[in-house]
């Protein structure tokens, strides 16, 4: 997910920088994680650790980080297979295709983020305040980590055991890595560097032939990436491109797009190739771009922008002869390329989301050389509006807005009938900072404020609502004919009359909620990334409150004797909250939302 500083900030490789003639941005950070502004804004109060001068937080991270480098022996991979090395029976078509590239060195991007004002002392010791506190959260959970689940997939925070779901290459390791450095744990960073060549990327893990295309890709090539942007360890490129070559593999099919799950022994043979499942979510084939992308740009190397630059031809040749034009079926098939006709059920959270939330970032990534991110994100962020989103009716009448889906159906008469289904979950709240920033990429203010601030103020609202703070997975709300303030007041009568038509309602259920489908709280970090997102191109305080308000909640009552572990049941305010022995990989990363978006 994006970078973003103000005015004056010093800014690494790779980072948004909208006022700068040096463009190279790097926005896969956007999708991994939102704290990596934790240093970056620079005010006239500040001054770094080591220097009386005011001078850049960030300027004094990167040489804590980054100078000098440590003087160990030169990083050797630990790989038993050359993903390069595949004879693959189809190969891509050449001549290549290449990334486009800036006509002139002029800034072709509008600005993004808000223009700050000096912190006032007061503010700043009351975010040093906070920050603290999320790092020793954060720090509690990597220490579990590192000493009950090193080099495993994921820590279980209850019994202190560890999982493997991810192919057993240490996903939380890798996906740790730029938090560990934004921190500023210069040790335990160079550790975890250390142990990233012990990953083999050519075995995995015992039990499981097969490795998920699209988990690999966001959590360890995306990982690698992030942390070589920040970092420049070159050691890191090296073991990105394994896994870049390793996802290359999985493009070894007749019609040269990916595979869902890649065969692993019979990828390595390469000469049989691989066949494309029938079905599957759209994310799935749509989450590639950023990270091929980004790795064709360092690395210099196309064949990574090509395969997934073909992917996105077939979303782009269907987007706008879908029965919902704009938006693609949330079930598409990639061995037939059809996004077109195969699904009547669309929506833009679980299973959907990130196809969605790449599209205005690949055009920010090209620096806008990609024209056509820009008209597809234009037409899913009109229709999705048009579509999917309500305005809620609640007791407090606010204004916000919720997402839900949308399903196609045929009526007694032939005719095809769109019907919007109130269902709201966790994941799709990442939207909010979506609209942010594609109001502010394409020139349409009112994005950010009637969309981007609305479905933001309506994800707070879902963790306030609730006893504990914390928003469920999915719930479902009472609809209000349109969105004007005449048309959405509070009705106990509606309330009344609408909740008994679900059978999922439950009596203790905050007024406004007529259920809570999936009642857990599972350590999404989509809520609190948009909240960071509209803070950072708002500069409104509010979101920094509710951020806190967000972190207060989750580290309280998700908190466990080694970490933190997913919440069963948010809606009942009865501690300590009944938990599941498991937490998300990034849990790490979510516990720092709150201190990393509000750095000022």
């Amino acid at each position: 997910m994006a970078r973003f500083s103000s005015t004056g900030s010093i800014i690494p490789r790779g980072y948004l920088r909208p006022k700068s003639r040096r463009r190279h941005i790097f926005l896969l950070a956007l999708l991994l994680l939102f704290s990596i502004a934790y240093f970056l804004h620079s005010s006239s109060s500040s001054s770094s650790p080591s220097s009386a001068h005011a001078v850049s937080e960030f300027a004094w991270l990167e040489h804590h980080m980054n100078s000098p480098f440590p003087s160990l022996t030169k990083l050797i991979s630990n790989t038993s297979f050359d993903w390069n090395s595949v004879p693959y029976k189809y190969p891509p078509p050449f001549p290549l295709r290449h990334l486009p590239l800036p006509i002139n060195s002029s800034p072709s991007l509008p600005p993004i983020q808000h223009h700050f004002p000096p912190e006032s002392r007061a503010a700043r010791k009351l975010r040093e305040s906070r920050r603290q506190q999320v790092k020793k959260v954060f720090i509690k959970n990597w220490n579990s980590y590192r000493t009950l689940a090193w080099k495993k997939d994921a820590l279980l925070p209850i019994s202190g055991g560890y999982k493997d779901q991810f192919s057993g290459w240490a996903a939380t390791l890798i996906d740790s890595l730029d938090t560990l450095w934004i921190m500023g744990l210069r040790r335990e960073f160079d550790e975890a560097v250390d142990a990233v060549a012990d990953i083999d990327f050519g075995t995995v893990k015992e039990g499981s032939g097969r490795v998920n295309t699209f988990e690999t890709n966001i959590r360890y090539l995306g990982g690698l990436l992030g942390a070589y942007d920040l970092s420049q360890r070159e050691f890191l490129l090296i073991k990105a491109k394994e896994v870049g070559d390793l996802l290359f593999a999985g493009f070894n099919t007749a019609t040269r797009m990916p595979v869902d799950f890649i065969d692993f022994e019979r990828a390595k043979e390469g000469k049989e190739g691989l066949e494309v499942e029938e079905s599957v979510v759209s994310a799935s084939p749509g989450t590639l771009t950023l990270e091929m992308t980004r790795l064709a740009q360092v690395t210099g190397d196309m064949k990574y922008y090509d395969a997934a630059a073909r992917v996105m031809d077939v979303f782009e040749r269907g987007q706008n002869r879908t029965k919902i034009p704009g938006l693609w079926p949330v079930y598409v098939s990639m061995a037939r390329q059809d996004v077109v006709t195969s699904g009547n059920q669309f929506g833009v959270a679980g299973g959907a989301d990130s196809l969605y939330e790449y599209l205005p970032k690949m055009y920010a990534l090209t620096e806008g050389m990609e024209t056509r991110y820009e008209s597809m994100s234009r037409a899913f962020l009109e229709a999705a509006d048009e579509k999917l989103f309500y305005r809620p009716m609640v007791p407090g009448n606010e204004d916000v807005l919720m997402i839900g889906t949308a399903d196609v159906i045929v009526d007694t008469d032939g005719k095809e009938e769109m019907v919007l289904n109130p269902e709201s979950e966790h994941l799709g709240c990442f939207l909010g900072g979506v609209y942010g920033l594609g109001g502010r990429l394409f020139g349409r203010l009112e994005w950010v404020e009637n969309q981007g601030v609305k479905i933001t103020r309506g994800c707070v609202y879902a963790y306030r609502a609730m006893p504990t703070g914390m928003m469920p997975e999915r719930y479902n709300m009472v609809p209000c004919p349109s969105r004007d303030d005449a048309s959405c007041r509070w009705n106990e009568e509606v309330w009344e009359r609408e909740k008994k038509k679900r059978l999922e309602w439950k009596q203790h259920l905050p007024k406004g909620f007529t259920t809570a489908k999936d009642p857990r709280y599972i350590l999404r970090p989509e809520a609190i990334e948009s909240v960071f997102v509209m803070w950072r191109i708002t500069g409104r305080q509010e979101f920094q409150e509710a951020a806190w308000d967000m972190f207060t909640a989750v580290s309280n009552g998700t908190e466990t004797e080694f970490a933190n572990a997913a919440v069963l049941d948010v809606t009942k305010a009865e501690y300590p909250l009944p938990k599941e022995d498991y937490m998300e990989v990034r849990v790490l990363l979510t516990l720092t939302r709150y201190d990393a978006g509000f750095k000022q």
